[in-house]
């Protein structure tokens, strides 16, 4: 019985979020304006830290497009590396120029804010340092209602099949965030892939509540523009996806998942809390009753929650997963079922002492 009720509140949950809201979400999108972006009209930003190993994915997904924006900026956060050298030597094939920040100012938040100050245009792309794209990545900004923030897809893949399990829990928090943005508004966005508005960013701006916080610019921008009422939009399309490596090794995977995790909380998004607190009790209920059934040697009890619970779950974000040529990865879920309460667990012994690091920095949260 507890089973039934525990599955049919997650099989509406999923058919409501997922389903209706991930199909209403492209229809919403793009409705309201017929004018649409141009690409004389952006400036990418892209800051840098000691990227040497990434840089070149990103300039050869440069010169491999079929069209190019306004401009790039590249912005060097003080690189020890040979990473600003390399870009020195594109300079002359590409419509590109590097700023560097000067020695009082430190961090991603501030090197997209002094990039700002050299560019020319109405719009502003902000780019990671790290991401890669399709040669038809620009070309398909310029379809674009114009809008007031873009919210464009991030996507994570592993370096190896021993990575791609890393990709599972963002892939599902991705698919639920345009299922929201579908029914209601988005909770998250990422700024390796945002298009924004300058006139709306000057006047939306709240960079003195959290200038003091080392990461977060995307989820802080989101927050601003919400409360200012701003048209914000997200699309979920291959053809405007950028990609980015999964971090390498576990020390790397838990600096960046406690990142994300503090800059949230910094947010207080009383919406996506309850979201949050939402998703915790199922999921607390769900491994509950399996070691309940466990305990009671109700196996076949067990067996079926289990595999109730993970095929509503391969079937639902079966569609974000295509999407984006995730097979692989998809597949994994079954078995990420098994380990997602051990990475939970993991998560929260270590977020009250362990300090996040970003590119040799600490995070301040």
């Amino acid at each position: 019985m507890e089973s039934a009720i525990f599955l049919l509140i997650y099989l509406f949950l999923l058919a409501l979020i997922v389903g209706v809201g991930g199909t209403r979400h492209r229809f919403k999108a793009r409705s309201k304006t017929s004018e649409t972006i141009s690409l004389e009209k952006i400036t990418v930003l892209i800051p840098f830290r000691n990227e040497a190993e990434s840089l070149p994915r990103i300039i050869q997904s440069i010169k491999n497009s079929v069209k190019l924006p306004f401009e790039i900026i590249f912005i060097n956060d003080h690189s020890t590396d040979t990473g600003l050298a390399f870009l020195q030597e594109q300079i002359n094939e590409l419509p590109i120029t590097i700023a560097s920040l000067p020695d009082v100012k430190f961090g991603k938040k501030e090197a997209l804010r002094y990039g700002m100050e050299h560019a020319n245009s109405d719009y502003y792309l902000t780019l990671d340092a790290d991401v890669f794209f399709g040669p038809n990545y620009f070309a398909e900004l310029e379809k674009l209602p114009v809008a007031d923030l873009w919210i464009l897809p991030a996507i994570l893949v592993g370096r190896s099949k021993r990575q791609l399990w890393q990709e599972i829990d963002l892939h599902i928090m991705n698919a639920i965030n345009v299922g929201l943005y579908g029914l209601f508004r988005p909770v998250i966005a990422s700024g390796a892939n945002l298009l924004y508005s300058k006139r709306a960013f000057l006047t939306a701006d709240d960079y003195s509540s959290h200038q003091h916080i080392s990461s977060g610019d995307d989820l802080f921008l989101l927050r601003d523009f919400r409360k200012k009422g701003k048209d914000i939009r997200l699309i979920s399309d291959p053809l405007l996806a950028v990609y980015t490596y999964a971090p390498k090794g576990l020390v790397a995977f838990l600096h960046q998942r406690i990142r994300w995790i503090s800059k949230t909380k910094k947010v207080k998004d009383h919406f996506a809390t309850s979201l949050g607190v939402i998703q915790t009790v199922l999921s607390v209920t769900f491994y509950t009753l399996l070691g309940v059934y466990l305990f009671k040697e109700q196996y076949s009890e067990m067996l079926f929650l289990l595999c109730v619970k993970t095929g509503l779950d391969l079937i639902f974000y079966a569609g974000y997963f295509f999407r984006f040529n995730r097979i692989l990865v998809w597949l994994l879920i079954p078995g990420f079922q098994v380990i997602f309460p051990c990475y939970n667990l993991i998560l929260l012994i270590l977020i009250p002492t362990f300090r996040a690091k970003w590119k040799e920095r600490k995070v301040v949260v």
